[in-house]
């Protein structure tokens, strides 16, 4: 009789599990075999397959429970099975040994531990309800296929390196780490184990306040099997911020209670009617809306949305008003949503694809401009994270048993401790849930005061309170981690206000925060890549009222704002057009890959040798919104080049070579910039500190192309770093002095100055005449002969007071003693960055 019966899924690769390591994990890997707590035929099975199922049956009946297992006790809503009280059992002991013996070089112990010697022994357990197997299979093994299971082992280890985390000295800090490791090879090595879940310890009785369940959530195991039963948990959480007896919650108060969308669904007849009417809430007596709360929903379309999503249009609008729209009509996740808005008493439900017409382009023109007053100003955002689309609905089933912590008793430590989930565990739906894709939910998620998010295990509920913003039900007071979210926390500007973004470091820091998050979100449709970050922005807005903003830059970080770029391993093979977003080539909301904001506000200094005049034009009244036009006028210095994509040749040019692209697992590249006679001393010169770096946006090739070089600032990141010449790289762009960017690049040393010198006509001593002028200007870049540099010390601050501002600050770096009568200053030219 078979003691399991499993279906094979689709999906039966089982490596790599991607993001599961940190370089932390490199830490806990040890080479010696782990500790043994049971005989190992108690995890042997007999296989058998036929078509999609997989029956397994238990050589051994006996599961004999070691002696380990003595050295533990477990308090918990479930239970644990054999192995992992005989593992946790040996964890003890063996903690209690470090402990003792901290700093004997003599002692030798195993600092790791076979949970299960096969996945089937893990499937067995977790179907057998043992708490720990469970988490770690319905969390991690869920949806990957079982075509390996044979050949992987589970095996616990902990950072006993660290014996501080243990013995009270630093709480919080002790971790219980779950790898899988490979059993085709004898020996552990990087290419046998991976990390693919961690739990974390936490002392008793100093933590039993984050742990110790609130007594109105039910406890009975059946009605926790779905999520639908954080009802009570989450009208505590609402409680506690609305009452703000802490004042950590001052900022979730804070809406305009006068201002509602211009429609919203009226939920007060459905219980009678089984109908939900839409409204217009100019048309309603206001009596009825003053200072009512609405609640509102983000959830992900999909391609079935897209297309069978019950939407609101000119031809059905009239109806929907007059009769409503029956409750069997709305997709699970909006039925979902209506329940939890009755949870909260709420009678007015705003939905996107309901309450804008999506046949009228003239009404989403109107209504895109008020999302940020949409989400601020709602009681409380429900976010359907896990669904790929409406049919998924908010709730979901689980084993309630993966979302408690546990408690141990100890004994050799004589000490108690909680067990849950790991953070980067507990949040990994902050990066794999299908809604933290989206873009419309990004700023949907950072506007809203308050956000109830359903995932696959549990529920979370997330405010603008200071610390800790957020609970869950593992954590159902808070928690006493500083890195929820995965560092992703909602964006926090509250009172912060300046002129300009640039005047507040704060408000700079958190706009390159949102950009660089919104870059790896997608899109259905590349045009609503303004309108979909339109309420963030003005949301900053309103905190920098005196600045402007133009497609996704703000003109007071202007030219710094241009220096943006692509992540080597992210740049597309191809560009979009600019037609298809409808954003201008200098704006980094014009590249649909990841970016990275520019980090130049970040260096000791930064000097503008341009000058930048925006010119532009709004399609609709929304500043904030899609563009008419939009193009920067620039005064400055402008040389041409030539990048050439080569295969490297190890030991070639040294630091000559700066940008490298990966391209398969073998080969290497290079981008190499020539200009002139750049060209000829990268290649056959002797001189060295020849550095450039960067690239175009995406991928162009192998082929020679030429660029325009446009020079915007010189930086030098610290006191210690030599000075870097920043610029663009252009192509033509329709008329002349016409251009669109594609990339940026920096210079330093002699590349820097080859890049703004020319050598006149007719110069024979090119070799001495170059060196003689790099000898005159080298001390003001912070650049000397590498045999020499370590003996002249840090350069200075600033070497010469730069008074001139524009192209004209440029040359002052060099002072007098670069008037050589070997060599041409550029001459700056007016050009117009599309």
């Amino acid at each position: 009789m078979a003691l399991i019966r499993a279906v094979i899924g689709a999906e039966r690769q089982l490596w790599p599990f991607e993001d599961a390591q940190s370089a932390n994990d490199i830490r806990l890997l040890y080479t010696v075999p782990p500790y043994e707590a049971r005989p190992v035929n108690e995890d042997a099975f007999e296989y058998s397959t036929g078509s999609d199922l997989l029956d397994v049956e238990w050589k051994h009946a006996s599961q004999s429970l070691s002696a380990d297992a003595r050295h533990i006790e477990y308090t918990g809503a479930s239970h644990l099975c054999n192995a992992c009280l005989s593992a946790l059992g040996y964890l003890s002991q063996n903690l209690s040994d470090c402990i003792v013996h901290e700093g004997d070089e003599n002692f030798q112990t195993k600092k790791s531990v076979v949970q299960h010697q096969n996945l089937m022994a893990l499937f067995a357990a977790a179907n057998g309800g043992c708490q720990l197997c469970k988490t770690i299979w319905s969390r991690r093994f869920k949806k990957n296929g079982l075509a390996t299971a044979k050949d992987i082992r589970i095996e616990f280890c902990w950072n006993t390196t660290e014996e501080a985390s243990w013995d009270g000295r630093r709480p919080g800090d002790a971790r219980l780490v779950c790898n899988i490791v490979s059993t085709v090879t004898q020996n552990h090595s990087k290419h046998t184990w991976e990390t693919i879940f961690r739990f974390q310890l936490w002392p008793s009785p100093t933590f039993d306040p984050f742990f110790e369940v609130e007594g109105s959530v039910p406890l009975d195991p059946i009605e926790r099997g779905n999520t639908r039963s954080s009802r009570p948990i989450a009208l505590h959480w609402l409680s506690e911020c609305k009452a703000n007896a802490d004042g950590e919650h001052s900022e979730c108060q804070v809406s305009d209670t006068s201002w509602y969308p211009t429609r919203l669904l009226d939920l007060s007849a459905l219980e009678e009617t089984g109908r939900v009417l839409l409204v217009v809430t100019d048309l309603l007596d206001h009596s009825s809306l003053d200072r009512s709360e609405y609640v509102t929903l983000s959830h992900c379309w999909g391609t079935w949305g897209a297309k069978e999503l019950p939407v609101l249009t000119k031809s059905n609008i009239d109806a929907r008003v007059i009769h409503g729209m029956d409750l069997s009509l709305f997709p699970p996740t909006f039925r979902d949503a209506i329940e939890v808005a009755n949870w909260f008493k709420i009678r007015w439900l705003w939905i996107d694809s309901l309450c804008i017409l999506q046949d009228s382009r003239d009404d989403w023109q109107r209504e895109a401009p008020m999302m940020c007053d949409v989400y601020q100003n709602a009681f409380l955002n429900i976010s359907a994270d896990h669904a790929v689309d409406a049919r998924g609905g908010c709730f979901r089933d689980r084993y309630f048993a993966t979302v408690d912590a546990f408690k141990l008793h100890m004994k050799p430590l004589q000490s108690n401790w909680w067990v849950s989930v790991d953070e980067r565990n507990l949040f990994e739906w902050v990066k794999d849930a299908p809604s933290s894709e989206r873009a419309w939910i990004y700023q949907e998620r950072h506007l809203a005061r308050r956000v109830l998010h359903f995932t696959e295990h549990e529920v979370f509920w997330e405010c603008r309170a200071t610390a800790p913003s957020f609970r869950s039900e593992t954590y159902s007071r808070g928690s006493p981690l500083r890195r929820d979210f995965l560092g992703q926390t909602k964006l926090h500007l509250r009172d912060t206000s300046a002129g300009s973004i640039s005047d507040n470091p704060f408000l700079s820091l958190a706009w390159d925060a949102a950009c660089r998050d919104y870059s790896r979100r997608k899109l259905t449709y590349q045009t609503d890549k303004l309108p979909a970050l339109s309420g963030l922005a003005r949301h900053f807005g309103s905190r920098c009222r005196e600045d402007t903003y133009v497609a996704g830059v703000w003109l007071s970080l202007l030219p710094r704002a241009l220096f943006w770029n692509v992540p080597v391993r992210e740049r597309p093979d191809v560009r979009s057009p600019p037609a298809e977003c409808g954003v201008p080539s200098w704006s980094w909301m014009s590249c649909t890959a990841p970016v990275e904001p520019s980090n130049v506000e970040n260096s000791h200094y930064v000097i503008d040798v341009a000058r930048i005049l925006a010119d532009y034009q709004h399609k609709t009244f929304d500043q904030y919104g899609e563009m008419a036009r939009a193009c920067l006028h620039v005064y400055g210095f402008v040389r041409r080049i030539t990048s050439v994509m080569e295969l490297m040749i190890p030991e070639t040019g040294g630091d000559a070579y700066r940008n490298l692209s990966q391209l398969d697992g073998s080969r290497k590249y290079r981008h190499l910039y020539v200009d002139g006679q750049l060209d000829r001393d990268i290649a056959y010169g002797a001189h060295g500190f020849q550095l450039f770096g960067e690239a175009p946006d995406w991928f162009h090739g192998f082929e020679p192309v030429e660029y325009d070089c446009l020079f915007l600032a010189v930086s030098q990141e610290d006191p210690q770093s030599d000075r870097l010449l920043r610029g663009l790289l252009l192509e033509p762009a329709g008329e002349a002095g016409t251009f669109r960017r594609v990339g940026h690049i920096f210079f330093r040393g002699r590349c820097a100055l080859k890049m703004r010198y020319q050598l006149r006509p007719g110069e024979t001593d090119e070799d001495g005449a170059w060196k003689r002028l790099w000898e005159l200007v080298a001390p003001s870049w912070g650049n000397v002969e590498r045999d020499v540099e370590r003996a002249q010390g840090p350069i200075g601050a600033m070497p010469v007071d730069i008074q001139a501002e524009g192209p004209l600050a440029l040359y002052e770096f060099d002072g007098h003693v670069a008037d050589d009568a070997s060599f041409l200053k550029l001459e700056p030219q007016v050009i117009t960055l599309v």
